[in-house]
């Protein structure tokens, strides 16, 4: 399915439309919520946030639409970043992974998951942000690419790279064990 989120926005900016508007909202709020929520966002929270990147969004998508997506992207991290330092709560903290659900009944694979989500903690931020955009919100390299600006080739290899050093690491304290 092609992507054709700029289209609707072009349509919206020149012919007021608030159709295309809508079908641009519908499509691409669930993917910016999951993304706030696996910032560390309680689901209310990533809510709020998702209402208050889009209202910034509507009001200055028009002057650039060269990359909608990574503007609105822009907006929203920005808007956790600033509620983040308002609370002085890590938003990595709050990670609501469900683990229980996802392991089911076995405490080793729970473990495991515990442990992953751990040394993804650990990473910088912009990596964790890679790998929520990735594997969690499930965009694909180029998706991710044009909403960063970045060559796909250039996103690939750091999505790979990031997993390459999470297995170094997940095998370096295995040994150790």
């Amino acid at each position: 399915m092609q992507d054709n989120s700029k289209q609707l926005l072009e349509q919206y900016c020149k012919d007021a439309d608030t159709n295309a508007f809508s079908r641009f909202y519908r499509s691409e709020s669930p993917r910016l919520w999951q993304f706030l929520k696996n910032r560390g966002c309680n689901p209310d929270a990533a809510y709020d946030l998702l209402a208050d990147a889009f209202l910034k969004f509507i009001q200055v998508v028009c002057k650039d639409l060269r990359s909608p997506k990574a503007l609105l992207y822009r907006i929203a991290i920005n808007l956790h970043i600033d509620a983040y330092r308002r609370e002085k709560a890590s938003p990595v903290d709050n990670i609501d992974i469900d683990i229980e659900q996802q392991a089911g009944q076995d405490p080793e694979y729970k473990d495991q998951q515990l442990y992953l989500e751990r040394l993804i903690k650990k990473l910088p931020q912009d990596e964790q942000n890679l790998l929520f955009m990735r594997y969690r919100v499930g965009l694909t390299h180029k998706e991710i690419a044009t909403m960063l600006e970045l060559p796909e080739g250039t996103v690939r290899r750091q999505c790979a790279a990031i997993i390459n050093k999470l297995k170094q690491r997940w095998q370096e304290d295995s040994s150790d064990t």
